[in-house]
């Protein structure tokens, strides 16, 4: 069972029963084909309006680094302000979204490194690997990322707050802009 994030993100998004509704891009290859099928089914559920980039079926071999850059682009287009995108490991899924302009994507194992990801980093693309992430702790996983907010720590100095900020900035700048791809296919 996830645990209930008691600061949520609102700036621009609606609140729905007192959860924060936003548009989350998801993208997968067949390894993370379950999990985000999950994740999907859960965030819908709370009302998240679901933008999938791919793949949609598991009968051929897909190649990562394509839907890595369809969830880019869609980052970069601001089709939404977060995204979910799953392989197998989650390295595959975090290293090709990663490379681009404004995508800061990171690969997570825990409840605890998606919500940090999001307080520390500023990270807005979550990459789990449904070989080492059951479709619970998925959905846990992306619930603390959705609710986490950037900076959003007690006691932490400005002078740690500044630095954050500045690793992120740098971070994000770093990358070429994502051109449209079609999803490849083995």
């Amino acid at each position: 069972m996830c645990f209930v994030v008691k600061n949520l993100w609102v700036a621009g998004k609606a609140r729905v029963r007192g959860r924060i509704i936003m548009k989350i891009i998801m993208g997968s290859v067949v390894k993370g084909y379950a999990v985000k099928t999950a994740i999907k089914e859960h965030l819908e559920k709370q009302g998240h309006e679901i933008i999938d980039v791919g793949c949609y079926q598991t009968d051929k071999f897909v190649k990562f680094p394509a839907i890595g850059q369809r969830v880019a682009e869609a980052l970069q287009q601001g089709k939404a302000k977060l995204a979910i995108n799953c392989c197998g490991s989650g390295t595959g899924a975090s290293l090709s979204a990663g490379k681009f302009k404004d995508v800061c994507a990171v690969s997570c194992e825990s409840v605890q490194t998606a919500k940090l990801a999001r307080i520390v980093n500023d990270a807005n693309c979550l990459c789990l690997g449904e070989s080492v992430v059951t479709s619970e702790l998925g959905c846990c996983m992306a619930d603390a990322f959705i609710a986490a907010k950037f900076q959003d720590m007690d006691g932490v100095p400005r002078n740690v707050l500044d630095f954050w900020r500045e690793a992120r900035d740098e971070l994000m700048a770093r990358g070429e802009e994502a051109a449209p791809r079609d999803i490849e296919t083995m």
